[in-house]
């Protein structure tokens, strides 16, 4: 398959995975905490939806009979418009339960009509002489087959049960909970208690960082282990093992492969990444021999290292890890436990990014945010790298996964796990509009047992979201003006 084509299709299935989640995360934690979800949606929301399942509902009628409203039942208004309305309707009594077969209700629509010689400005107030009311009789019905039981009365309380629906422009999803934002809507998001609200929003992020870390996990099992890194207080020799190779540089043309460790180049022992990089530096366009253990046995690989126009400086094009030490995962408490904790060092790296920006402890390029053609990019690398690390020909010894971990095709899962988490946590950062400026709502309410009027909270949520709309505005543009010039190792 054509490189491209797969890096659209993985990049739409990937990020538009990672928002599902996220809002499934929502989704699942109202319906545990007994709040009502209106629609679980699949894409952006856009008019004309496909529904293509609804669950079960109910709805209370005046005499305060409950009538159940089977899956798929199909009503051609929005239930909420038939409260207060007088309803025919026709039921199966099963043990003892009202189940819903037909409905039919008349729906009023008055429309004022004026006639042009006695218009003026001043009807819209008031009607005058001249004006009359147009009302239209509209007769709605739905169901297939009549129940046994006819009933007349009117609908007091409906709880219609969830729609899921495919939107047309397929990218991520939402969901959509009763009342979200009026607490006067009972059975809502926003009229359930403090914690409920709390546990519903956290859930969002919560479902991002544990999708992170099964893919983590994952990636640990294809690799069949893990690259520790050396202790702090470790002084002696540090190999170079090789856990990348860049398409097409010198070190891809010159044969060197992931999990290769570095022993000498030109002639001198690599003990350090200092070391490598004097070799590299001191050798700029001549051909090096470098001495490389290979699955325990060790062969020379001659490279030329070249000037890199973007780094100004030369490469050989790998990236490596210095002093780290390959460790076998077999277990799945042990793979779950290194995914747990590489997951938690990203969030705290994350967490950690704006005051080690401020403080200056590392490079501001760091912290650049990234829109959707930057991520494409990005993952464009990362697909291309997988494509070449599949088609490697792989070594007849039987421990080549133990001694040659990264050439696992893994990295688009590496760039995938970590959107998800930075989708995680960006999420719970206190901004009106996300999940964390809600939950800041929330935490003062719970402590002090006061509610902040929701409609203020509404037009602070509002007026983040334009804010954000701005902000995303922002990134995609300048993503096209000045392009991201970072490099997959």
């Amino acid at each position: 398959m054509n490189e491209t084509l797969l890096t659209w299709i993985i990049f739409i299935l990937a990020f538009g995975g990672m928002v599902v989640v996220h809002e499934f995360g929502h989704f699942i934690a109202a319906r545990l905490v007994k709040v009502e979800v209106e629609e679980f949606g699949i894409g952006f929301p856009t008019p004309g939806a496909l529904t293509f399942w609804i669950s079960k509902g109910f709805f209370f009628l005046k005499n305060g009979r409950r009538v159940e409203i089977p899956k798929n039942f199909r009503m051609p208004v929005f239930w909420d418009e038939l409260v207060d309305r007088e309803v025919k309707i026709t039921v199966d009594d099963v043990d003892g339960r009202l189940i819903l077969r037909t409905i039919e209700v008349v729906m009023f629509d008055e429309r004022t009509q004026k006639s042009a010689r006695n218009a003026s400005a001043d009807d819209a107030v008031e009607p005058r002489e001249g004006v009359r009311k147009n009302v239209s009789r509209n007769l709605v019905k739905a169901g297939k087959e009549a129940g046994t039981t006819t009933l007349t009365d009117v609908i007091e309380e409906v709880h219609p049960g969830t729609r899921y629906t495919l939107n047309w422009l397929p990218i991520g999803g939402f969901v959509r909970p009763k009342g979200e934002n009026d607490p006067n809507i009972a059975g809502g998001l926003a009229a359930s208690a403090p914690w409920k609200r709390l546990f519903v929003l956290f859930a969002g992020p919560f479902m991002n960082l544990l999708t992170a870390m099964i893919v983590i996990s994952v990636i640990i099992n294809q690799m069949g282990g893990i690259i520790n890194s050396p202790s702090p207080d470790y002084t002696g020799p540090e190999q170079i093992l090789v856990t990348s190779i860049v398409p097409n540089d010198p070190a891809d043309k010159a044969g060197l492969m992931t999990g290769d460790i570095l022993l000498e180049g030109a002639g001198q022992p690599l003990n350090k990444a200092d070391d490598l990089g004097n070799v590299v530096t001191s050798n700029v366009n001549k051909p090096t021999v470098f001495l490389v253990q290979r699955n325990g046995q060790d062969l020379e690989v001659t490279i030329t290292p070249l000037m890199n126009a973007e780094a100004g400086r030369p490469m050989i094009g790998i990236g490596f890890c210095s002093g780290c030490q390959f460790e076998p995962i077999t277990g799945i408490v042990q793979n779950l436990k290194y995914s747990a904790e590489f997951t938690g060092a990203q969030i705290y790296a994350l967490v950690t990014l704006p005051i080690k920006l401020l403080r200056g402890t590392v490079d501001p390029s760091q912290g650049l945010l990234v829109g959707l053609k930057g991520i494409f990019d990005i993952m464009s690398q990362s697909v291309s790298s997988d494509v070449q690390a599949a088609n490697e020909p792989k070594p007849a010894s039987s421990s080549s996964s133990a001694s040659n971990p990264y050439n696992a095709p893994v990295n688009t899962l590496s760039i995938i796990a970590l959107l998800s988490i930075s989708l995680g946590i960006f999420n719970l950062f206190p901004f009106p509009a996300l999940d964390g400026g809600r939950i800041i709502f929330v935490i003062p309410e719970m402590i002090f047992r006061r509610r902040v009027p929701h409609q203020f909270e509404n037009v602070v949520h509002g007026v983040g979201m334009l804010l954000l709309l701005a902000l995303m505005i922002y990134i995609n543009v300048r993503d096209f003006i000045d392009p991201i010039s970072t490099k997959l190792p």
